[in-house]
């Protein structure tokens, strides 16, 4: 109980709010793409949108929230405590996916599955780091990567120049971290399906990139961003200027993308798009959400959502095999070509799909909090790993 109350006091309820309103976005972007997927002029838009910047705004809030202190581990240490954080719930949730696999019809492209050579060719993938039976869950290996080179970097950063303050290591590196990630990413085309490429160790090559990210994020709490009391009268007209620079940005970023099937930035496969207007969209995006999440009531039932993202990214997995394919269809069916009810509908599937995602969050934590990101925490079926 002690561990759940010093965990509690280090929360900072409006990040946690933003964390929600980042996750309602991955549920929203997962669904819309399905319906993009039949042609649906109005769900590209709405999901090149939403891909530029919701993946960023991720990592950008979890620099936020990292501590120093986990720097001042040992080597040991620091890769148990990842491996029980990141690297147990990415497997747990492996093996929970596999099992409906075998029962009900779902999406895994082109995996034959119920069958042993789908089982196979889908464990290797997922071993290469490409998790077809669980596709969201991606994310906590480029975080489990971001975070090791957060591990060894960031002790290097963390004092200014002599001739510079206000953490001037941290912007300079957020500067050469982005190019090189970008450039080594353009250049070596990691994964790339569309031309059968997969070059994949954790995401490795695409953390270069989204380490600029995270430090932006571990700059922004230095800096304590937001974290005292603000004005409505600063918060909404910066909430409005963001939300109007990607507005009228995201559509400029034509590319050049490694994985141009969708013309949008797709993280996963390290796509980025134009050097300069990929990350001005991404960061507006995210402080507009920061704003939002600053402005929004810190609920007790959203903070608790929101202080669960890692569980909610993996049970995103239920809705991207098997539920969001078919009722895509029956909204592409019946309202292709209505933008207002494209946007509505989505809306409402996601407010649901989250809104059922509660009582699985509630017993995850309940009875088995070790396996999905909690490994300090004492369970009744399991003891605390760490």
């Amino acid at each position: 109980m002690s561990t759940q109350l010093d965990i509690a006091k280090e929360r900072i309820q409006y990040i946690d709010v933003a964390r929600l309103y980042a996750m309602a976005m991955v549920f929203f972007g997962h669904f819309i793409e399905r319906v993009m997927m039949l042609h649906d002029p109005t769900a590209a838009v709405l999901y090149k949108f939403i891909y530029s910047f919701h993946l960023l705004l991720f990592f950008i809030l979890s620099g936020f929230i990292s501590r120093d202190k986990d720097l001042e581990f040992g080597v040991g240490k620091f890769f148990k405590h990842r491996f029980f954080s990141r690297l147990l719930p990415f497997i747990f949730f492996t093996i929970v996916f596999l099992v409906p696999s075998a029962i009900f019809p779902g999406e895994f492209y082109h995996l034959k599955l119920p069958s042993v050579e789908g089982y196979i060719e889908g464990l290797i993938l997922t071993v290469l780091g490409v998790p077809f039976f669980c596709i969201p869950s991606w994310f906590l290996l480029m975080l489990f990567s971001v975070e090791v080179v957060h591990y060894i970097a960031f002790r290097f950063l963390k004092s200014d120049l002599k001739i510079f303050k206000y953490d001037s290591k941290i912007l300079i590196a957020i500067v050469a971290f982005y190019i090189i990630g970008y450039e080594v990413n353009l250049r070596g085309d990691f994964l790339n399906f569309t031309k059968q490429r997969i070059f994949n160790v954790l995401f490795i090559h695409e953390a270069i990139t989204m380490y600029a990210f995270y430090l932006l994020g571990a700059y922004l709490r230095r800096r304590k961003f937001l974290m005292e009391k603000v004005s409505f009268k600063i918060l909404i007209p910066g909430m409005i200027i963001a939300f109007l620079i990607v507005l009228f940005t995201f559509k400029l970023n034509t590319g050049p993308f490694n994985f141009n099937l969708y013309n949008s930035v797709v993280i996963f496969s390290a796509a980025h798009g134009n050097i300069f207007l990929f990350p001005l969209t991404a960061i507006a995006g995210s402080l507009f959400v920061f704003f939002l999440g600053k402005i929004t009531p810190s609920q007790k039932t959203i903070v608790w959502m929101g202080q669960n993202t890692l569980i909610l990214m993996c049970l995103n997995g239920a809705f991207y095999h098997y539920i969001n394919l078919p009722v895509g269809k029956w909204v592409f069916t019946n309202f292709s070509g209505k933008p207002a009810m494209i946007f509505l509908l989505g809306l409402l599937m996601t407010i649901v799909s989250l809104a059922l995602c509660i009582p699985f969050i509630y017993l995850l934590n309940r009875y088995i909090p070790q396996l999905v990101g909690k490994p300090k925490i004492k369970g009744p079926w399991l003891k605390n790993f760490i």
